[in-house]
């Protein structure tokens, strides 16, 4: 593994400022309600780190001759410190991993990582190493490496947790390990799948999963077998312009895997602007699906009740929801 020292160091040195901040003014820290209920968009920490897996090659790509190892470049966003809300237990707080699509950037995912981190969850972002928009060798002839990505997740998932036992990082006793969600957007929502669903590679750290817009339709022949009916919470979500993922295609998903379970439609949301946002570019709609992501995954580890008021919300505007 391979991390950014000064970037966490800073991080680090800033989380630990707040926290002796917050024990002075409230006391002892192992009573969540002395923790700050909210934070702003504007001061969620960031940061990147380099995990490395030894234990498996990336194949080769076009120019690219291929590597013995699978590196990992993972953005990072959280609260400088946990907060009282749903998604915390004391000073330890659900990890949320985020899969990007089929030349997708973690860069994109800025605006809805910084919503779920501003409900208190831990957000890691991984760059899958041929299916990101600068994968070596162009990602456009490396949609097979899917195969690979949902492992990947997985040693996300162990890397991320080796940070939160490391006495120098700045997620040290920050994750709550029985709480980690996958959310997935297009070719990631396939990974997200075969993490949870399939045979070949399921997680069973993973306790609820949001698919984006999910390439559902491929899991079964890309991995191998059917998709298990049983699985974690998972909530869908799609827009109904998308002219790549159908409403259709990701309703008649929906009806083959068991509760808990939520759909929803957004009314005029397209395949991209749903879950990603650039600088010139954020969609309205992308505040309903960090809001629903968030309701959803704060009933699916906490029994938080927000997810009735929120779909209530989304029917007024006239998108679908339906909860199970």
């Amino acid at each position: 593994m391979k991390s950014n020292p000064r970037g966490i160091a800073r991080l680090w040195a800033a989380s630990l400022i707040a926290a002796c901040a917050l024990l002075i003014a409230c006391g002892s820290d192992d009573d969540a309600s002395n923790l700050p209920s909210e934070t702003g968009l504007a001061d969620v920490l960031t940061d990147s780190a380099t995990f490395v897996d030894t234990s498996r090659p990336t194949r080769p790509n076009g120019s690219f001759a291929g590597a013995p190892q699978r590196t990992l470049v993972t953005r990072l966003w959280l609260a400088e410190t946990a907060l009282d809300r749903p998604a915390c237990d004391g000073e330890r707080c659900g990890l949320v991993v985020l899969a990007h699509g089929f030349g997708g950037s973690t860069a994109r995912f800025d605006a809805i990582a910084r919503r779920l981190a501003a409900a208190g969850y831990i957000v890691a972002a991984p760059a899958f190493p041929l299916t990101n928009e600068n994968a070596p060798g162009g990602h456009f002839t490396a949609f097979g490496d899917v195969v690979s990505q949902p492992a990947d997740v997985s040693f996300v998932i162990d890397e991320v947790l080796a940070l939160d036992a490391d006495p120098s990082s700045i997620l040290h006793d920050r994750i709550d390990e029985r709480h980690i969600a996958v959310l997935g957007h297009s070719l990631g929502g396939a990974t997200a799948v075969a993490a949870t669903r399939s045979d070949c590679c399921r997680d069973d750290r993973i306790g609820a999963v949001a698919l984006l817009a999910p390439a559902s339709f491929i899991v079964a022949g890309t991995f191998g077998g059917p998709v298990a009916t049983a699985g974690p919470p998972t909530l869908t979500i799609v827009g109904t312009e998308d002219p790549l993922v159908t409403p259709a295609s990701v309703a008649s998903f929906v009806t083959t895997i068991e509760p808990p379970k939520a759909y929803v439609e957004l009314q005029g949301g397209d395949h991209v602007f749903i879950i990603e946002a650039t600088d010139a570019h954020l969609d309205p709609l992308l505040e309903r699906t960090a809001a629903m992501t968030v309701a959803f995954l704060d009933q699916s580890f906490a029994g938080a009740d927000d997810v009735e008021r929120v779909a209530a919300d989304l029917r007024s505007e006239g998108h679908t929801v339906d909860l199970d």
